[in-house]
């Protein structure tokens, strides 16, 4: 342990030396960053601003403005509001105590007169309310409702006269200020946990809640002393707004802090809820980390200095000097002002939060969550990275194996009553940041596969992994498949080219981001967007029994294409028109109309087989029939001669309209290898039923011809099989024909009647 500290301090000399950054405060301020009740006097706005704050919570009283009906003094909040905004600092106001003249008989919070319109005379917070709004539009934009009327000290009222005193004043400053946004008060509800879902309740039952966003815009939690809270705890709150309905509302933490033991007023040794200065540092750096990794928008550290208070919660003494505290403030602020939150991650033995920077920059948060000195590894995503405490100063770490190795100091953990060990500030955290050298990346928009104008829009989106912004994006074009062209350098993310009817567009997109950074053009066949400029016609080509003809060639207006394994077909790029489609190598043609930018869907086209013709009947190439299995047939080329084999168990089959019965004769030349296996003829109708026509086992590899009369089925659809039947060996067929070949003149050789019985 004392290594390890020794280590620690000595490290933290030497950064002091060689490498601080604690000179450099943050790149502007950033509103998310505040602080609660800054005083206006200087030199305390200037330090709140040095620190990173971008952010004032400041109490404008009304006892202190109106103490007499109608007798308003407002030179003191004018004169404040107008120095901490000359500072830069976004002042948000919080509205509170009512004058003994306007109150609820027997209460001392409770303005009277709620159930009343804003603006009836009698209603006279609805009236201040409305006139703090006018005098400060433009130069004030939140108003907090109240401070913490879950306790009895701030609020003695019940949860439903609070909601009745927030629509009030939710109605009056709106109509002031319709730009005004409302925050419900900040509650401190560990003490009457039940107080804010009562007042959403009563809330969401006033009239007209829902069109006026129940009466509120922002909803405020304090969060104290354990840092794990402002993630958690924020988590929870979002999850209560959205069981009422309430679930869009952004959540501020308008009052965090660790107060301090032993450095001021309060206590003067350890005790549950305070901390030492160091613990103090550590839970600022936390507490920010934690809320807005859980999705606060906004986070208000109470307070800058100590005050008058009896307690110690400034980060900075009342004479100017800073506590280690402030310090953590303004680096924190520093590398995450304008920081989006990218991921957090829960290890045995710390907390990992990382952030990105629009400068490109990762900067990852780690802290110890054991009550023991750890060496953690973080993960690289560049060679080198700066380790960077929360003082502010710095060293350089280089990766080794991908990952960078360094020490975490201890966290702080206290026992409940439970016998639970609560991790109540987690060790002094550090910030890793690495210049992320990811480049941006674009998705762009389909366009429609068929675009009716000739005029094309192109619109994407980039994400930027390392936060840089985009300096210009390239756009690539591709037509009809050609080469990719330069087309154009762009700096808004769209892109409109004039096309041409007919042709096929494909594009692609990078961003450049400012340093420099480009991302690979993806692979020439996988474009990012591509559209067709015209119609299309869309079918599928299959024979007369539904069974798809693959590799069938479709023309229209002069654009042939083939059909796929499936049948089917598509041709785009055509003008608007009526077209034929044709079937070349059947007696196959229909009319369509086309629209430009629109799918004409034809119907199944079948063919029609001219009377005495089998398609590819010779088997002079694979096509025209249906074989099965695939491996059981091949065709067999010797010399001048062609035909097909078919191994046992295997068949081809051919849909075909029977010629009428004065040609109805079906010839076929076919051999058999033995009695193993036989040569079978069948005929299926469409309606069911098969029929065997013909079967031989003994041509004992000799060629056979047979004639069969088919006039029975003469004028029919009918699917034609021949079929290898055995276990072994092969059949040959050379000719399947209907009437005579071509190559004879006339039949001779005997007629056979085919089988006709079922």
């Amino acid at each position: 342990m004392r290594r390890r500290v020794g280590a620690w301090l000595g490290l933290l000399m030497w950064l002091s030396v060689v490498g601080p950054l604690a000179a450099q405060g943050p790149a502007a301020p950033d509103v998310r960053f505040g602080f609660v009740l800054v005083s206006p006097a200087a030199p305390w706005p200037a330090r709140a601003v040095a620190a990173g704050a971008g952010s004032n919570r400041y109490q404008l009283n009304w006892w202190d403005v109106e103490p007499q009906p109608g007798q308003r003094e407002w030179s003191l909040p004018d004169r404040e509001i107008a120095a901490l905004r000359a500072a830069g600092l976004d002042v948000t106001v919080l509205l509170h105590a009512p004058p003994a003249w306007a109150r609820e008989p027997g209460y001392r919070w409770v303005p009277a007169n709620l159930d009343l319109p804003w603006d009836d005379p009698n209603n006279a917070w609805g009236r201040f309310a409305h006139d703090v709004a006018r005098r400060y539009r433009g130069t004030v934009r939140y108003y907090e409702i109240f401070n913490e009327p879950d306790l009895r000290a701030y609020w003695d009222g019940s949860p439903v006269q609070y909601a009745r005193l927030l629509a009030v004043a939710y109605r009056a400053i709106k109509a002031a200020d319709p730009e005004a946004r409302i925050i419900m008060a900040g509650m401190a509800y560990w003490s009457n946990p039940r107080f804010v879902e009562e007042v959403l309740q009563a809330l969401r039952d006033l009239p007209g809640a829902a069109d006026e966003g129940y009466f509120f815009d922002v909803a405020a939690w304090h969060w104290y002393s354990q840092a794990d809270q402002l993630y958690d705890r924020v988590r929870w709150a979002q999850e209560l707004l959205a069981r009422y309905g309430m679930g869009d509302k952004p959540i501020w933490i308008n009052e965090t802090n660790l107060p301090l033991w032993g450095d001021g007023p309060g206590p003067q040794a350890p005790t549950p809820g305070f901390g030492t200065p160091e613990e103090q540092a550590a839970f600022i750096v936390q507490a920010f980390v934690n809320a807005f990794a859980a999705g606060a928008e906004r986070v208000f550290v109470f307070r800058l200095d100590d005050g008058a208070m009896d307690q110690t919660f400034g980060l900075m003494r009342n004479d100017g000097l800073p506590r280690p505290a402030y310090l953590a403030y303004r680096t924190t602020a520093r590398w995450l002002s304008h920081a989006s939150f990218v991921t957090r991650e829960v290890f045995s033995d710390a907390v990992v939060t990382v952030f990105r920077r629009p400068t490109a920059e990762r900067v990852s948060v780690v802290w110890n969550t054991t009550e023991a000195w750890t060496t953690f590894t973080l993960p690289a995503v560049a060679k080198d990275a700066v380790l960077i405490t929360p003082d502010g100063s710095s060293v350089r770490l280089v990766a080794e194996g991908g990952r960078y190795r360094f020490d975490l100091p201890p966290g702080r953990r206290h026992t409940e009553p439970d016998g639970r060990r609560v991790l109540v500030v987690g060790g002094m955290p550090v910030f890793i940041v690495e210049q992320d050298r990811t480049p941006p990346h674009v998705t762009v928009e389909p366009l429609p596969a068929l675009s009716a104008a000739e005029e094309l829009t192109l619109k994407w989106h980039v994400t930027r992994p390392s936060g840089a912004p985009v300096a210009f994006y390239e756009v690539q074009v591709s037509v009809d498949g050609g080469p990719w062209q330069p087309w154009r350098t762009v700096e808004e993310p769209t892109a409109t080219l004039a096309g041409q009817m007919g042709r096929r567009y494909a594009f692609r997109v990078r961003a450049v981001d400012v340093n420099g950074l480009r991302p690979p053009w993806p692979p020439d066949d996988q474009p990012m967007a591509e559209t067709v400029v015209g119609g299309a016609v869309v079918g599928r080509v299959v024979d007369l029994f539904g069974t798809s003809l693959a590799g069938e060639w479709v023309c229209v207006a002069g654009r042939c294409v083939m059909t796929d394994e499936a049948g089917f077909f598509r041709v785009d790029g055509l003008p608007s028109g009526q077209f034929s489609v044709t079937v070349l190598g059947w007696d196959i043609q229909t009319t369509v109309s086309v629209r430009a930018g629109e799918e004409t869907v034809v119907s199944a086209l079948r063919p029609r087989l001219p009377s005495g013709w089998l398609r590819n009947s010779e088997f002079s190439w694979d096509g025209g029939w249906v074989h099965f299995p695939p491996d059981g047939f091949r065709l067999i080329r010797r010399g001048d001669e062609t035909f097909a084999r078919l191994d046992a168990g295997a068949q081809v089959a051919q849909g075909v309209l029977l010629p009428p019965e004065r040609a109805a004769t079906l010839w076929i030349r076919y051999r058999t290898g033995g009695a193993a296996v036989e040569v079978r003829l069948m005929l299926l109708k469409p309606t069911g039923g098969e029929r065997l026509l013909f079967r031989d086992d003994d041509t004992l590899g000799r060629w056979r011809e047979v004639a069969l009369d088919m006039s029975t089925w003469a004028g029919t659809n009918v699917v034609v099989m021949v079929r290898a039947d055995g276990e072994a060996g092969s059949i040959d067929v050379d000719t399947v024909w209907l009437g005579v070949p071509p190559a004879r003149r006339a039949l001779f050789l005997p007629l056979v009647v085919a089988n006709t019985e079922p």
